[in-house]
C-alpha cells in the first residue's frame, strides 16, 4: 500500500494540515507517504490510495488547453479576422472557448474566456474551484487596498512657467 502518485506533496501538506496530524511537514514526500500510510486507520485516510480527484488534468493537457486560449486570444486581437489561420468562424472559437471554460482554475483560460466573451458579446460561464476564487477575491481586496485614492487640498497654489 501506498499513497497514489497524484497526491503532491503540497497536497499531502494540506491534508494533515486540514486533520490536525501532528507530522513535520519539512519531510520529503516520500517520508510523509510513509508516515500518512502508518496513520491510515487511525485517521480513516483511505482517500489517498485513490487517485487525487482534485487533480482533473496532466501537464499534456494542460499544455494543450493554454495553447486554445493563446489561439483565442489571438484570433479576438486580432479583431476577429478569419482570414488568418486560428478560426476559420468565429463558431469554432467559441466552441473551443466553451470546452476550456471548465478549466478556469487556469490564469490564461479566463484571460481568453474574459476577452471572448467582451468581444462578441456573449456569455460563457467559467467553472473556477472555491479556492481559486478565495485566492482572487484575496487579491482583488490587496489591489483595492494599494489603489491611490484622490485626495483634494484646499488652498492657494502658486504655479510658475
Amino acid at each position: 500500500m501506498s499513497v497514489h502518485i497524484s497526491f503532491s506533496k503540497k497536497d499531502l501538506i494540506k491534508i494533515i494540515e486540514d486533520n490536525n496530524l501532528n507530522i513535520n511537514t519539512k519531510l520529503n514526500r516520500h517520508e510523509l507517504c510513509k508516515i500518512l500510510i502508518e496513520n491510515l486507520d487511525s485517521n480513516k485516510l483511505y482517500y489517498l490510495l485513490e487517485p487525487n480527484t482534485n487533480k482533473k488534468i496532466t501537464i499534456d493537457q494542460k499544455n494543450e488547453i493554454i495553447l486554445i486560449g493563446k489561439k483565442i486570444k489571438s484570433y479576438v486581437k486580432s479583431g476577429l479576422d478569419n482570414s488568418k489561420d486560428t478560426y476559420n468562424n468565429t463558431d469554432d472559437a467559441i466552441c473551443d472557448g466553451i470546452y476550456i471554460a471548465q478549466y478556469g482554475d487556469i490564469s490564461s483560460v479566463r484571460k481568453a474566456i474574459n476577452l471572448l466573451n467582451q468581444a462578441l458579446d456573449i456569455n460563457i460561464e467559467l467553472t473556477i474551484s472555491e479556492k481559486v476564487k478565495n485566492e482572487l477575491l484575496e487579491k482583488e481586496k490587496i489591489k483595492k487596498n494599494q489603489t491611490p485614492r484622490l485626495q483634494i487640498k484646499h488652498g492657494k497654489y502658486l504655479v510658475e512657467f
